[in-house]
């Protein structure tokens, strides 16, 4: 009985340590909602259009690339007046790990914000990154 206790007290504290320790470095280091105090419009609704100047790619593992392979993670991001990518949610994940790669990533991504009457602005916009 003191063994069975032991094993499984044992098996519960490395299951709490080994979820609860990415998602403590994933919070620290990405913050979950960034504040963005620029309004947000429609691409239609804008005199001049953002342009994203550089794109990183998510660094997946070999094993990653295998087991996900041609498979596509879909983010819903905020790209904020400031020039900072805010609000990002998985719309289409793939798994933790590779969701989180991508969200690292996407929050990487330099551009110009968009602009309404010569002010900036935020806009909506779909991220993708293929798995290959």
């Amino acid at each position: 009985m003191k063994s069975f206790l032991l094993l499984t007290l044992t098996f519960l504290a490395i299951t709490l340590l080994s979820n609860a320790t990415p998602q403590a470095q994933q919070q620290g280091q990405f913050p979950v909602d960034l504040k963005c105090d620029f309004p947000i419009f429609k691409g239609t609704e804008i005199d001049k259009k953002l342009r994203i100047l550089d794109k990183p790619q998510p660094h997946f593992t070999a094993r990653e690339r295998w087991e996900h392979d041609r498979e596509t993670v879909v983010l819903t991001t905020l790209f904020c007046g400031s020039g900072e990518v805010t609000k990002i949610k998985v719309k289409n994940g793939v798994s933790d790990s590779v969701d989180a790669k991508a969200i690292e990533a996407a929050r990487k991504i330099r551009f110009e914000p968009g602009e309404k009457d010569g002010k900036k602005v935020s806009q909506w916009l779909i991220v993708q990154y293929y798995i290959q």
